[in-house]
């Protein structure tokens, strides 16, 4: 994306900025469309506040993973208004950005489940962009198998896994928040939060995340938000919380 960019004219780093922080903030359309959806316009209105005052918002312009969590967040908001074609072919534009970002298979399967033709038109979709890629000369698995070597080759290799693994669930309690601890676990949000939380577990457990998933996580966890409970001092709490990040930790992006 950012090559397309330079090929146009707008080369450097202030319109790669600018385009990062414009499809990261879509995320705080796209996720409340969703819970619309799927949920019901009650659920939605009690969680737009909430991803507005996302704590993990601070890290959207940081790095390109504000960008992944943007382009993502429309795929899945796609699937839910019943747009499955064109949300598999984002969604499967979204795994060339990221290659984590296939972890989010199960919660566009629970979008759309049990729509069975919804389902074949999203992986439809998705199968029309891997093709493409693989005539223009690359293929995903290739890709990924060469993306983990470099990683261990690396500074994974001075990352310990035993820390990590816990460090990077604190991480990503700092970068969501609370709010949603409080919620209920239960009823039609679950279908969106569930497979958010999974995600996050299988790219824990993978060693493939070692740090610095406050930024790498956005596609996830602001989807946890879902669950956040539909009371004042929960929204203020989140804003504190929001300002002390912004404000207190100091990180090297």
């Amino acid at each position: 994306m950012f090559v397309g960019l330079d090929r146009i004219g707008l080369s450097g780093g202030a319109w790669a900025s600018a385009l990062v922080v414009l499809v990261g903030a879509l995320t705080a359309v796209a996720v409340p469309v969703t819970v619309r959806a799927v949920a019901g316009e009650e659920r939605a209105r009690a969680v737009l506040p909430f991803v507005a005052l996302f704590p993990g918002a601070v890290w959207v312009g940081v790095s390109a993973d504000g960008l992944f969590a943007g382009v993502a967040a429309v795929g899945i908001a796609l699937l839910a208004c019943r747009r499955a074609l064109l949300g598999g072919v984002v969604l499967g534009f979204a795994v060339f950005l990221s290659y984590g970002l296939v972890l989010l298979g199960p919660l566009a399967l629970a979008v759309l489940w049990p729509d069975r033709r919804g389902i074949a038109r999203a992986v439809l979709g998705a199968l029309a962009v891997v093709g493409a890629f693989a005539l223009a000369g690359f293929w995903w698995l290739d890709g990924y198998h060469l993306v983990v070597e470099r990683y261990y080759q690396g500074i994974a290799s001075s990352r310990s896994y035993g820390y990590w693994v816990w460090a990077n669930l604190a991480a990503a309690a700092v970068a969501t928040g609370l709010a949603p601890l409080a919620g209920r676990w239960r009823g039609p949000a679950l279908r969106l939060a569930g497979p958010a939380a999974l995600a996050i577990l299988l790219a824990d457990l993978s060693g493939l995340s070692k740090a610095e998933v406050e930024r790498i996580w956005l596609p996830f966890t602001v989807w946890l938000l879902v669950l956040a409970p539909r009371r004042r001092g929960w929204l203020a709490a989140q804003a504190a919380t929001a300002l002390a990040v912004d404000h207190l930790l100091l990180t090297n992006w």
